[in-house]
């Protein structure tokens, strides 16, 4: 016999999967309405022929009457909306909800995107002031090269 624990864990891994399988809720059929009450489920819209409408009933009969008897045609009826979500204002994690819906209701607006990095302010060029003279260039003279062995520095006493 299975423990309690693993059937209850096996099923409840097993629901999603059969919800997915389910697919998604079908679409109620379009109804027509007679001014004398009755209602019809239709497989399709009607087909007005000359002043007569003419449909078939998603059990497969068909009519074909005056259009004065027709009331009113729904082609898919009004999908329910959900009512707007109630926050709790003492639950910290809704305020942030609040708030917006509050600004939202206030007609304010607020951009809370990231704001752009402020530009690093530059340098200005430098500039030769007529006191500085400008450096002259050198003059190079040819290096004499020696073949002694190179100097190893001395330290210096503190």
């Amino acid at each position: 016999m299975y423990p309690v624990v693993s059937v209850i864990t096996r099923l409840l891994l097993a629901l999603p999967v059969w919800a997915l399988l389910a697919g998604p809720a079908p679409t109620p059929p379009p109804t027509l309405t007679l001014r004398d009450g009755r209602v019809f489920q239709l497989r399709e819209p009607p087909r007005k022929e000359g002043d007569r409408v003419v449909f078939t009933t998603t059990e497969g009969k068909s009519y074909s009457l005056p259009s004065s008897d027709v009331q009113s045609f729904v082609p898919v009826p009004p999908t329910p909306t959900r009512p707007p979500r109630t926050y709790n204002p003492q639950d910290s994690r809704d305020l942030g909800a609040i708030a917006r819906q509050q600004r939202a209701e206030t007609g304010k607006t607020t951009d809370l995107s990231e704001a752009p990095p402020t530009p690093r302010p530059t340098r200005p060029p430098k500039t030769r002031t007529k006191s500085t003279p400008a450096p002259s260039p050198k003059k190079t003279t040819p290096k004499k090269t020696s073949h002694a062995a190179p100097r190893t520095p001395t330290p210096i006493p503190h």
